[in-house]
């Protein structure tokens, strides 16, 4: 069993096999990460928090009941969901794509994006395997709670435990094949496990200490937890099969620790959307439409790299997949991202990453969908190089240069992307870059512009791919008229 030294103080370190960096709180609900001997302030208050899977954001849950995302050393900021009620606790799917929140007595899925929410069963307290994909979480009247898990669909619901303890902050064993968590009997806190395949519960501790905060070692041999115990300092390490509870370190700042998962050697583009400019209206046919510029920046730390080939030009389109770099050299392929098609728009010909972008104009009063686009999609090139400053990973010069395959529709293979630093960007009017308005009332709305709509392609984050403006929509003479009220970079949600 690996010894794990976790210091939240700067108190002096007793001997250890290795460091784990983790995220704690602190009394006043403050959220830090502390990694290195360097502790970092990732938020002000946080009611629950989640890693990511690959180590480098937290997912939280505000004093004000709504979930935010956040860069572990406090940078890009974001937040995802703004509902009337207020969420209570989240966690991270495997993928690093959605979410499970709680919100009263209630489980959602959402995506990254936070759009997509979905209701997934009643219960509290949820926790997502790293492997499997199940979702732990309690359910059970006021007073007792029992231990539960399911499929991310809602399916297959498992009760793992039936006690007249109150269960409470499942932690699932790096296997995925345990879940620990603490239950109170009369009063009296301890740690157990219950092994999902046989159901049999094992009481890991069993003392006057008050558990909290169970997180298993990254080997799955003992479980780290917070406790209360005088002398030695609260953070404690007991063999998963249950022993004696050893000290682990100095925490007697920590009310509540994750420990960070191992950080992912892929460096994955980041694609953030600019808000829509250049709002114009042009007749067509005797149709009226609005039209504008749309933009993504790539800000991630590697580039979004595509790949897509077909057997024969019998067939039209070419299935594509992602290349994501990787730390130290190679990459790792990803198929199923979408499909090429080539696109006819004198005089630009190419082979368009479909659903790229997508553009809606929504009722600012509701937020109803009035207008949905018709994009035939982005051809991907370092065209753009308007990113200024430094940004780590960025190429001196275009990488990305074949212009996707221009003039070229019997093409059997095309490679196409975008640099760190570049900018993919279509003018108003130019290949599908418009709404029709013809039917539009007039009144208030709102303009969205999104980058990676169904989150099919990785990226670093993603509650960056929308952005919006409130505008007016007019129509003196009955012919319309746009002005922008409000821009909103960041977010499909634009008030004045």
């Amino acid at each position: 069993m690996a010894a794990i030294a976790l210091f939240l103080t700067g108190a002096s370190a007793p001997a250890a096999t290795f460091q784990r960096a983790l995220a704690f709180t602190r009394d006043d609900g403050a959220l830090f990460v502390r990694e290195s001997g360097r502790t970092t302030r990732a938020a002000a208050r946080a009611e629950s928090y989640s890693w990511s899977p690959d180590g480098r954001r937290l997912a939280y849950v505000s004093p004000r009941g709504d979930v935010f995302v956040v860069d572990a050393n406090g940078t890009h900021r974001g937040r995802l969901t703004r509902t009337p009620a207020s969420e209570e606790a989240v966690d991270w799917s495997p993928g690093g794509r959605s979410l499970v929140i709680q919100r009263g007595s209630r489980l959602f899925v959402l995506g990254a994006d936070g759009r997509n929410e979905r209701f997934l069963t009643s219960g509290a307290d949820p926790a997502w395997s790293r492997k499997g994909g199940k979702i732990a979480f309690i359910r059970g009247p006021a007073g007792t709670g029992d231990l539960y898990v399911v499929d991310p669909t809602g399916r297959g619901l498992q009760r793992l435990t039936t006690s007249d303890a109150i269960e409470a902050q499942p932690s699932w064993s790096p296997d995925g094949k345990q879940i620990a968590f603490v239950a109170d009997t009369l009063g009296q806190t301890d740690l157990f496990t219950v092994d999902l395949r046989t159901k049999q519960v094992v009481q890991v501790t069993q003392d006057a200490e008050v558990e909290s905060s169970p997180a298993w070692s990254p080997d799955g041999g003992s479980i780290l937890y917070l406790g209360d115990r005088a002398g030695g300092g609260p953070l404690w390490s007991v063999p998963a099969t249950g022993g004696v509870a050893t000290p682990a370190g100095e925490a007697s700042a920590a009310t509540s620790f994750r420990l960070r998962p191992r950080l992912s050697p892929e460096l994955p583009p980041d694609m953030d959307q600019r808000t829509p400019s250049d709002l114009t209206i042009q007749s067509s046919a005797g149709r009226y439409l609005l039209g504008f510029t749309s933009a993504s920046d790539n800000i991630g730390i590697g580039p979004l790299a595509i790949v897509a080939s077909r057997p024969s030009t019998a067939v039209p389109t070419m299935p594509a997949s992602q290349r994501v770099r990787v730390s130290g050299g190679g990459v790792r392929t990803y198929s199923g991202i979408g499909a090429l098609r080539f696109v006819i728009a004198y005089p630009h010909e190419h082979w368009h990453l479909m659903d790229f972008q997508r553009y809606e104009l929504r009722r600012a009063s509701d937020n109803a969908l009035v207008v949905r686009d018709r994009k035939s999609g982005f051809c991907l090139a370092d065209h753009w190089g308007h990113i200024l400053g430094y940004l780590p990973g960025k190429p001196s010069r275009p990488v990305f240069r074949s212009n996707c395959g221009q003039h070229e529709p019997g093409s059997l293979d095309v490679a196409e992307g975008t640099s760190v630093g570049y900018t993919d960007r279509y003018p108003a009017f130019f290949h599908g870059q418009n709404l029709d308005v013809t039917n539009v009332p007039a009144g208030t709305y709102v303009l969205v512009h999104r980058t990676n709509p169904s989150l099919t392609l990785r990226e670093l984050r993603y509650e960056n791919n929308a952005a919006s403006v409130l505008i007016s929509l007019t129509r003196p003479d009955g012919r319309p008229s746009v002005k922008v009220l409000a821009a909103c970079p960041g977010s499909e949600w634009c008030e004045r």
